[in-house]
C-alpha cells in the first residue's frame, strides 16, 4: 500500500477506483452465475457532525452595505445580520454486492472503509456499524477491507496492523482476519459464494496496483511532502523514503 493514497481529500477518488477495479476482477471470476453490483451508502452529516470538516468547510457569506447606519434610540432593537443555517451534507460511498442470478439473493457484501467510517462519533461511523451488525446477523457474507491507517478500526480487525481485511461467513460464529503491514505485499483474501462453490481469490495488491497505474497516481502525488495522515515510525519512514528514491531513479526523475 502507498500511504500517500490515504490523504482524506484524495481518498474519495482512490476509493471509487478500488470499488471499480474490484468489481471488474470479481465479475470476471463469478459471472454468469453471480452478478457483482455497486450501490451507495448514503451518509447525512448534520451541522455538528465531526466528519463534516473531512468533506468541506462550512462557508458563511454576509453582504455588507456602505450606507450610513441611521442613529437609533437607546432600547430600540438593532438590525441583526441574517445568516443561513448550515445545510446537512450528503456523502455517498459505494460498496459491492454479489448477487446470485438464480434467485436474486445477495450472497456477499463487500465494503472498503472510508475515513468517515472510522471517525469516532460521526454519523458515518454509527450508520456503518449499524449496517455491519445487521449483515453479520443475516444469511449474507460480510467482507470488510481497511486500507487506511488512520481512525478507529471496527471491532474484530486488529488495531496493531497498518491495514487489514475481515470476513464473516454467513451463520459462522467466527470471523477470518488478514492483518497486513505497511512494508508487506497486500494479501490475497477469500470471497465466499454459496456452498459447495469454492471461494474466489481477491488479490488486494493487484487491485491497488491497477488503481495506481490506471489513474496515474505517480503523476498526481507530490512525494516531496510527508505521507498523510498519521506520522510513520522511523523504520517505516525510512522504508518509504527508500521506495520513493528507488522508484524515482528507475523512472529517471
Amino acid at each position: 500500500m502507498d500511504p500517500y493514497l490515504e490523504r482524506p481529500d484524495r481518498w474519495s477518488g482512490v476509493h471509487a477506483g478500488l470499488i471499480a477495479v474490484t468489481r471488474e476482477v470479481l465479475t470476471r471470476a463469478v459471472a454468469p452465475r453471480f452478478f457483482v453490483d455497486s450501490e451507495d451508502n448514503v451518509y447525512i452529516l448534520g451541522a455538528d457532525d465531526p466528519a463534516r470538516s473531512m468533506v468541506r468547510p462550512d462557508l458563511y457569506l454576509a453582504e455588507a452595505t456602505q450606507a450610513a447606519t441611521p442613529a437609533r434610540a437607546r432600547g430600540q432593537i438593532a438590525t441583526p445580520m441574517v445568516l443561513d443555517l448550515p445545510a446537512p451534507v450528503e456523502v455517498r460511498a459505494p460498496y459491492l454486492r454479489i448477487i446470485d442470478t438464480r434467485d436474486r439473493h445477495v450472497v456477499a457484501v463487500i465494503e472498503i472503509l472510508s475515513p468517515i467510517n472510522k471517525l469516532q462519533g460521526s454519523s458515518g461511523q454509527r450508520d456503518y456499524l449499524r449496517k455491519r451488525e445487521q449483515v453479520l446477523g443475516s444469511q449474507t457474507h460480510w467482507l470488510e477491507i481497511d486500507l487506511l491507517r488512520g481512525g478507529i478500526r471496527p471491532p474484530g480487525l486488529s488495531a496493531q496492523s497498518a491495514y487489514g481485511a475481515l470476513l464473516h461467513r454467513a451463520g459462522a460464529p467466527t470471523v477470518e482476519v488478514w492483518p497486513m503491514g505497511l512494508r508487506d505485499p497486500l494479501d490475497t483474501i477469500a470471497v465466499p459464494l454459496r456452498p459447495p462453490l469454492a471461494d474466489v481469490p481477491l488479490d488486494l495488491q493487484d487491485v491497488v496496483d491497477l488503481v495506481y497505474e490506471r489513474y496515474r497516481y505517480d503523476a498526481g502525488i507530490d512525494y516531496s511532502e510527508p505521507p498523510p495522515p498519521l506520522p510513520l515510525s522511523h523504520a517505516d519512514a525510512t522504508w518509504v523514503s527508500e521506495c520513493i528514491a528507488a522508484w524515482q531513479r528507475a523512472d529517471g526523475v
